[in-house]
């Protein structure tokens, strides 16, 4: 093999060593951008799930509170009877404010269940979007990856011609292509 056959040899493996970098950039990007559209798609199903909670929290406190209201008008209708059966004026006097009393301990024990509740869904909704801002991070890293990919790849075109035109001009100046 000549000098100037190892010449081109020497230019054909620089462009595709070129070539090949392009492609290796652009897989990189690519499995980059697959990756963080995954962890962008598991962070929407768990704000998904997390609104789920949410609405779950609320509706169990809403249980909970008719549950309380029911247990509150029990109790007061318990302590009428026993008044009742003892003969006291059910409306005036300590009979009256005792059932008063009762009602709004049992109002101030809805209250703070359907707070509770409130606090547990506010805490799952935060959770929420915390969740979707991460998705829209990830999927904002998704489409860099693929620009850098495509930048990096542009690069490794741009670097390997600029290689051969200097190895092309080298050989010129040398006399490698003066043997053929």
């Amino acid at each position: 093999m000549g000098v100037a056959a190892i010449g081109y040899v020497s230019l054909a493996m620089a462009a595709a060593g070129a070539v090949a970098s392009a492609e290796g950039a652009q897989q990189q990007a690519n499995a980059t951008a697959s990756a963080d559209r995954y962890q962008a798609q598991v962070a929407k199903n768990n704000q998904t799930i997390a609104t789920q909670y949410a609405a779950q929290a609320t509706a169990d406190g809403e249980n909970q509170v008719a549950a309380k209201q029911q247990q509150t008008a029990q109790m007061i209708g318990g302590e009428r009877a026993a008044m009742a059966a003892n003969g006291i004026d059910l409306d005036s006097g300590s009979a009256l404010r005792i059932q008063s009393d009762t009602a709004k301990l049992g109002q101030l024990d809805a209250l703070t269940i359907k707070n509770n509740a409130a606090r547990a869904a506010y805490g799952y909704q935060l959770q929420g979007l915390s969740y979707g801002q991460q998705a829209s991070l990830d999927e904002s890293s998704a489409a860099n990856a693929v620009s850098a990919g495509n930048l990096n790849a542009f690069s490794s075109i741009v670097g390997g011609a600029s290689s051969v035109g200097g190895k092309w001009v080298e050989y010129q100046k040398n006399g490698v292509w003066n043997g053929m």
